[in-house]
């Protein structure tokens, strides 16, 4: 249970550096690299936003960032085809784009296609150089240069193109490196089986565009800075580790990789395990967790709202049981839907009928409530596939 509840603890914290998860490793599995380009990138499909001259003129007033630089490059809409790209250095396998490619139009069928989504998978600085010249493109105004296996200013979710010019050209950036993809979360000496590396690979690619759904009801505030918006961690994180555990969970045997295989030999992966992981949270909400957990006795609280002050805990199950108590469409949904006018607090009143702090009461009382090993009460988890019990197009033009 130990060695779970790290796998765990890895998947909240690790956001900030690529995505978010930890197992283990084969040490029998061979890499094929290819000595030909497989840099792939699709042309971003544009939806055009602004009806009447006027508006237009209006925008180009501006002179600062604004909503309506994000409304007419399409940032807030689901796209008619496949917008997101991909760019990679010459040396990783065509294998790898192509998992891309499945993973991503299942999210796509699922939450949309977002534009203005590049993910970036590098190598050395002699192979690197499609990416570095996409970056440039989009404006990153980091060091273009690969020290230590790591681009400089690399990060998943990390943006370009909000600040760096004006009007914004905005572009959400998942940066990671090619080790990193073969063995999330230095995970070679784990010795975990390819099928579960993926999973969490899998996991991560989907938590990851998760973020960039987050982000287009934000618009041009600064979604995780407090001091732009005062949406909190324990849902931007928490929401976007609840869609992957669930979705994985119910789509595990849709994807290539893994059709042949069980759900035993991918569960330990993340929070795919719904019912372990529930009362994995369960356990340590009641002190019940190893000795040095330090989400042992932990109490939900305004602090979960910062990334500098947040614990990260049960954060996942905390957007769970909200969910529980209102609707999962309510919370991928309708809370964000209304972040932009209300912010999150006012958002969140008015959806869910609760001040924070009574949700974060109800929500410490349901953890220590019975015995840590019980179920999840019928209806905390969704029994049906998420596309039909959350529309996510609900206030798109489709």
């Amino acid at each position: 249970m130990k060695k779970h509840f790290l796998i765990f603890l890895i998947l909240i914290i690790g956001c900030s550096n690529s995505i978010e998860e930890a197992t283990t490793v084969q040490d029998t599995t061979t890499t094929t690299v290819q000595d030909t380009t497989t840099t792939t990138v699709q042309d971003t499909t544009t939806t055009t936003v602004q009806d009447t001259t006027s508006e237009v003129d209006e925008c180009s007033k501006k002179t600062s960032p604004d909503k309506c630089h994000y409304v007419a490059v399409g940032y807030d809409k689901p796209q008619n085809e496949f917008a997101q790209e991909i760019v990679v250095a010459t040396d990783v396998p065509q294998t790898i784009v192509d998992e891309y490619y499945e993973i991503q139009n299942m999210l796509n069928s699922i939450i949309g296609s977002y534009n203005r989504y590049v993910t970036v998978i590098t190598t050395t600085n002699e192979f690197s150089q499609p990416i570095f010249d996409k970056l440039t493109e989009i404006h990153w105004d980091q060091e273009l240069n690969i020290v230590d296996g790591y681009l400089i200013g690399a990060g998943c979710l990390t943006g370009s193109g909000d600040w760096q010019v004006f009007p914004p050209d905005p572009y959400a950036l998942c940066v990671m490196d090619y080790e990193f993809v073969e063995y999330p979360h230095d995970t070679r000496e784990w010795n975990t089986p390819l099928p579960q590396r993926r999973a969490v690979l899998y996991h991560g690619w989907a938590h990851e565009y998760f973020h960039r759904y987050q982000r287009a009801y934000h618009y041009e505030l600064n979604m995780g800075n407090l001091d732009s918006i005062d949406t909190p961690v324990w849902w931007i994180e928490g929401a976007a580790i609840l869609f992957p555990n669930i979705w994985l969970n119910q789509s595990w045997q849709e994807i290539e990789l893994f059709k042949d295989l069980s759900f035993q030999e991918i569960q330990e992966a993340e929070g795919i395990n719904l019912d372990l992981w529930y009362k994995s949270a369960r356990k340590a909400a009641q002190g019940e967790s190893y000795p040095d957990d330090r989400c042992n006795n932990y109490m939900m609280n305004s602090l979960d709202s910062s990334y500098d002050t947040s614990a990260f805990c049960f954060i996942g199950i905390a957007n769970a049981y909200l969910a529980y108590l209102t609707s999962y469409e309510t919370v991928w949904v309708d809370i964000p839907k209304d972040i932009y006018e209300l912010s999150f607090q006012g958002s969140f009143e008015k959806h869910t009928n609760m001040t924070l702090e009574e949700f974060y009461d109800k929500f410490n009382s349901f953890m220590r409530e019975g015995n840590s090993d019980d179920p999840p009460p019928l209806g905390f988890f969704p029994e049906k596939p998420i596309s039909e019990i959350v529309d996510f197009f609900k206030y798109s033009d489709f």
